[in-house]
């Protein structure tokens, strides 16, 4: 009898749990290749992320109040943050190159002002998201919003001083250059990393399967 309400108790807080987040895994095993559905899903994320990122103009919403050179960069983040997401459903870091590779190369396509370059650019900025994310695994943040937040600020950080440094800003007092700076990581705390991972959940309970 006590095994029987034991199980019972059990079968109930499984229940809730699956009702809070559902397993929706389609790998039986886990594995370091790319599936089809991983490269689906880069597919989606990336042509997403390049739409956006070039028809969208959102840094008109931070002029409006923030005129200054350098606040554009509060809303960087959202550059980074289609391969947070696509991180959180495939849990392979190969799919964070494979979806800024798309989204840099629709962004070229569309006639992004900085040409080829800026498939350069979401590489580098895919290669910074990959070295975060694996430093706060390390560190036993990998799941939390602290570890992707960081991972995200990390993600996002260096496209701002590669590009100041393009533009050759220099003779913009220094305080601009912090601000900018400190406001590409926060972007990238906020956007990329936590946004990243709240839209991820997301999308995992509303039954989007994970490959991992």
């Amino acid at each position: 009898m006590d095994d029987y309400k034991q199980n019972s108790v059990q079968k109930e807080e499984n229940s809730n749990q699956l009702e809070e987040f559902r397993e929706t895994g389609m790998s039986l095993e886990k594995s370091n290749r790319l599936s089809t559905l991983d490269l689906i899903y880069s597919a989606i994320l990336g042509v997403m992320g390049g739409f956006i990122s070039s028809l969208i103009p959102f840094s008109i919403l931070i002029k409006v109040w923030y005129p200054l050179t350098g606040g554009t960069q509060l809303i960087s983040g959202h550059h980074v943050m289609w391969a947070t997401i696509v991180y959180g459903l495939t849990r392979k870091k190969q799919n964070i190159m494979v979806t800024m590779s798309i989204k840099g190369l629709l962004e070229f396509l569309l006639g992004d002002p900085w040409g080829i370059l800026i498939i350069f650019v979401n590489l580098m900025e895919g290669v910074c998201l990959v070295l975060g994310f694996f430093f706060m695994e390390k560190i036993g943040e990998g799941e939390t919003k602290l570890g992707w937040g960081i991972a995200g600020g990390f993600g996002n950080f260096f496209q701002a001083p590669f590009f100041w440094i393009l533009n050759q800003r220099f003779h913009l007092h220094w305080t601009l250059w912090l601000l900018a700076f400190i406001f590409a990581f926060v972007s990238g705390i906020l956007i990329t990393g936590v946004l990243g991972k709240v839209i991820k959940e997301y999308l995992i309970k509303a039954g989007v399967p994970t490959t991992f």
